[in-house]
């Protein structure tokens, strides 16, 4: 018999529960955390209980289906959508897309499961569609391809899934022979017209009592509430409840600039609620997804030290074995990423032989498997790929999968295979890709348990498990349009959805009537003593949210700004006092000094060094912007490699260009390079200096474009020999080394103590064969190049450093009195920089205009302020200096070394 009995208030239940026998009836419920909740109940009346006394509604529709079709295997989703991308790709012909579809044609299945499942579903929508062909144009296309997948995985891969249940028990006329205890439906809102339809069915054997949510605002949800409106025009009996008196109860409504005061403000109100004597258990913390909420909001209740019942668990793919794993097999399987092949190798020792630094610049753009030829250590490890031709089974696919698992903890990988285990049995074969997908879906799904809820702590739970007696004190977060909204995956509209109930009778879950909401509206309306309705204008990713209606419709001051109260960690901050924790205690005084350095009220300490740096002219000018910089260069070894990509990085430009350079000005120098030549010399010099492209077919152009850079060179080279009829080139990238003691000043060629190892390598130097000279400096272009009169006041040290390396006659080979020091712009071929116009026509021309600082007297002043200049720094960098203190502060927002600095201006 078919009794509903209307349910205006969750207090109404206890009276049913008064009566209900848990021996020989079932109290069907709609989550896990409710039906725990009764058997507690249950057990505090009867000291007993059977599995059937509580059931969810999920649990009895598997039992049903298990027992009408055996063979019919219960999946996963992951499970059933790899399946389904099997399904596609094989029949992507006829169904007109392939597996990239398989999330919308999934999420039909889900939507239309009634419909497709349905003995007469198919031929109906049909005839519906005739009368709508708007919609036809829309969907029809889609619904057919989700029957076409659906009969397959049911028909040939005999797999179910637990949301299609229902709908799939419509076809079966036996469902009141395989269920014989009574039944209690308590699912709220959590019903379907399928559902409603199978406990019709089930009480023509068994008594069946329907709970029937009859709030006075129900007529707002009667799309939502119809299946209990069919079940009571078939029931043969409807019982009424006497009525509860409500009991007066405070509200509040409270507007937040976002979810972390939300978070901040309700531990601080259950910390109040505790301090008054309020028992754990008789709050709760609710949210529509508590788990958006859970990570942070579980920090602040440990640090509170209050407890709370929900687990903390991590999911599994934080774990690094499992992250190492699931790295190495796609990497193995060709699915390159910079990230994958990152984790993979830096897990072997091979890796011992390469810098972090120089793999990120090798493979930080991967494309293609031939990129891992980049590095010879790298395409060792990696070149040999697994062999993806083909079908696996089960079985091959676990035996290969295990052959890359490398860590001594195996626990936590026997859970993940469980799990495929149970989805897939020994003659399921899919391709090596989709296994591998099933398997990272599964890693992603599961969960493992660090710490275990205290039973007496506070609620913290999602909406849909809310209902509780024990909690009289509540707050409510996250109650925004967007938390409590379905979405819809598919193209029916609203329209659609109301048409389709209308006309052929199927009353699919609407998107826009939310459960979410309904429930929301009945626990506001639940028994209690104290809510509070929270509202967060941004999420913690700073996107802002809109209200939710009923937040809105509450009684309250929804528009002031509400400011969370304190919690422990905001004491903790504010305090004086020390937080009393081991760890910071044992470092409190290194902790508290480096707090004052960081905010610029003490200064960094000098670093002290057992081996004084190499210097090379470049160097100086890093200490000279910034002695941070220098410090992360010489002392830190740290790198900025730039990278390989498709887009070819100004250090491969230059060194290409220097080394063609080095080429064609060798001595005797000839100017009739054949273009067959220029290109031998270009694949020389790549070979030669290993040069790197993110594709070879970069190289082809871009060698084109330096062939033709070279002829432009020697175009200009033998106009201006053919004008200054002296120049030879005597030096190209000429090196150099000494020793120097920047007390005494004392120059050596072999190494001492305290004194500073000073090298450097000059582009190229000119001379008239006799005593002349002129130093160029190639640059790609002339930004950033000042004039002679602003190099020391922009810290433009390197011609002068040059220079006075020559001067002093530490060139081997290589001697004479500079005249001219130049750069080199090799995209216009012209020189700017210092000369002594005195000398002027015979290595260089005079000046258009007349400059009074190109005299023999500015040579030697900016020879003596150099040594001056280039002494002071060595006396710095040798005392430690480190302290990012740049020269110009602009500068700091394009550093590459920021995110390492210290500098208070930047914390």
């Amino acid at each position: 018999m078919l009794q509903v009995i209307p349910i205006e208030s969750r207090t109404q239940i206890a009276q049913i529960f008064a009566n209900y026998n848990p021996r020989s009836q079932s109290w069907l419920v709609s989550d896990l955390r409710t039906k725990f909740e009764l058997q507690q109940k249950i057990l505090a009346r009867e000291r007993q209980y059977v599995d059937e006394s509580v059931l969810r509604a999920s649990d009895l529709w598997k039992i049903l289906l298990k027992r009408l079709d055996p063979g019919l295997r219960l999946v996963s989703d992951p499970f059933a959508r790899s399946l389904l991308r099997t399904i596609m790709d094989e029949n992507a012909e006829v169904l007109g897309v392939n597996s990239s579809a398989e999330d919308t044609v999934f999420s039909y299945i889900d939507q239309m499961a009634a419909v497709l499942f349905h003995p007469e579903g198919t031929s109906r929508l049909e005839e519906w569609f005739e009368t709508h062909p708007e919609s036809k144009n829309r969907w029809r296309d889609w619904y057919l391809r989700a029957r076409f997948c659906a009969l397959k995985l049911l028909q040939d891969h005999r797999v179910i899934t637990a949301d299609w249940i229902t709908a799939y028990l419509q076809n079966f006329n036996e469902l009141e022979r395989v269920w014989d205890i009574p039944l209690i439906v308590d699912l709220s809102g959590e019903i379907s017209r399928v559902e409603a339809e199978i406990l019709r069915v089930l009480s023509r054997s068994v008594d069946v009592i329907v709970l029937e949510p009859n709030p006075s605002w129900k007529k707002d949800f009667h799309f939502l509430l119809k299946p209990y409106e069919d079940l009571r025009q078939q029931s043969q009996k409807v019982q009424e409840l006497p009525s509860v008196v409500k009991k007066e109860k405070r509200q509040d409504v409270m507007r937040f600039s976002g979810m972390l005061a939300e978070i901040k403000h309700s531990v601080g109100q259950v910390r109040e609620w505790l301090d008054e004597g309020k028992s754990p258990e008789s709050i709760a913390i609710v949210a529509p997804d508590i788990e958006t909420y859970w990570p942070v909001l579980q920090s602040y209740l440990q640090e509170e030290g209050i407890p709370v019942q929900k687990d903390i668990t991590h999911k599994a793919q934080s774990l690094p074995s499992v992250t190492r794993w699931l790295a190495l097999l796609r990497s193995k399987s060709g699915r390159l990423s910079s990230s994958d092949l990152e984790i993979s190798f830096f897990d072997k020792e091979e890796s011992q032989e390469l810098r972090y630094e120089e793999f990120r610049s090798l493979f930080k753009s991967l494309y293609v498997n031939e990129d891992l030829a980049r590095n010879e250590t790298v395409y060792k490890v990696f070149h040999e790929q697994l062999d993806l031709t083909g079908v696996l089974s089960r079985d091959e696919f676990v035996a290969k999968a295990l052959m890359y698992w490398n860590s001594a903890e195996t626990d936590i990988v026997q859970v993940i295979l469980r799990e495929l285990l149970q989805n897939a049995i020994s003659s399921t074969k899919l391709i090596w890709k989709e296994w591998l997908s099933y398997l990272e879906s599964i890693v992603a799904a599961k969960e493992y348990t660090l710490e275990k809820g205290h039973p007496r702590g506070i609620m913290v739970t999602k909406l849909m498990s809310a209902h509780s007696e024990k909690a009289q004190y509540r707050i409510f977060v996250g109650l925004t349009d967007e938390a409590l909204r379905a979405r819809n995956k598919t193209q029916l509209s609203g329209q659609d959805y109301f048409e389709l109930a209308k006309d052929i009778g199927f009353y699919l879950d609407n998107p826009d009537q939310s459960d979410l909401d309904f429930e929301l509206r009945l626990l506001a309306e639940a028994e209690s003593t104290h809510d509070i309705f929270c509202f967060g204008a941004t999420d913690l990713s700073g996107s802002l949210c809109s209200p939710c209606t009923f937040w809105m419709s509450l009684s309250g001051d929804h528009e002031s700004l509400n400011l969370p109260k304190e919690t422990r960690w905001d004491e903790l901050q504010h305090s004086d006092q020390t937080a009393g924790r081991p760890w910071v205690d044992a470092r409190k005084e290194n902790i508290e000094r480096r707090i004052q350095q960081d905010m610029g009220k003490m200064e960094l300490e000098n670093i002290q060094v057992p081996n004084l740096p190499r210097i090379s002219a470049s160097s100086v000018e890093s200490f000279l912007e910034c002695p941070f910089v220098f410090a992360a260069q010489r002392y830190f070894k740290l790198k900025d490699l730039p990278d390989i990509d498709l887009d070819v990085d100004h250090r491969t430009r230059g060194q290409l260009a220097h080394a063609l350079f080095e080429k064609l000005t060798a001595e005797p120098m000839r100017f009739n390079w054949t273009t067959e030549e220029l290109d031998q010399v270009l694949e020389e010099i790549k070979t030669e200096k290993k040069l790197l492209f993110a594709d070879d077919r970069l190289w082809k152009p871009f060698k084109k474009k330096h062939i033709h850079l070279g002829q432009r060179f020697l175009e200009f080279e033998k106009r201006w020999r053919d004008e200054f009829k002296k120049t030879r080139t005597l030096a190209r990238e000429k090196r150099f080394e000494f020793y120097l003691d920047p007390v005494t000043e004392e120059i050596s060629r072999e190494p001492k103590d305290n004194c500073f190892r000073i090298s450097g390598q000059i582009d190229r130097i000119d001379g008239d064969g006799v005593s002349q000279l002129v130093v160029l400096d190639y640059k790609s272009s002339a930004g950033g190049i000042s004039s002679h009169a602003s190099w020391f006041k922009n810290r433009e040290l390197q011609l002068l450093f040059y220079m006075w390396v020559i001067e002093k006659g530490l060139l081997e080979d290589v001697g004479g009195e500079v005249i001219g020091l130049f750069y080199y712009v090799f995209r216009n071929f012209e020189r700017k920089g210092f000369k002594i116009e005195d000398f002027a026509g015979g290595l260089f021309p005079s000046s258009k205009r007349k400059d009074k600082n190109a005299t023999a007297e500015s040579k030697e002043k900016y020879l003596s302020e150099f040594s001056t200049v280039l002494m002071g720094t060595l006396d710095r960098i040798k005392k430690g200096e480190s302290q990012a203190k740049p020269a110009d502060f602009k500068t700091c927002s394009g550093c590459e070394w920021r995110r390492q600095c210290r500098a208070p201006h930047l914390n």
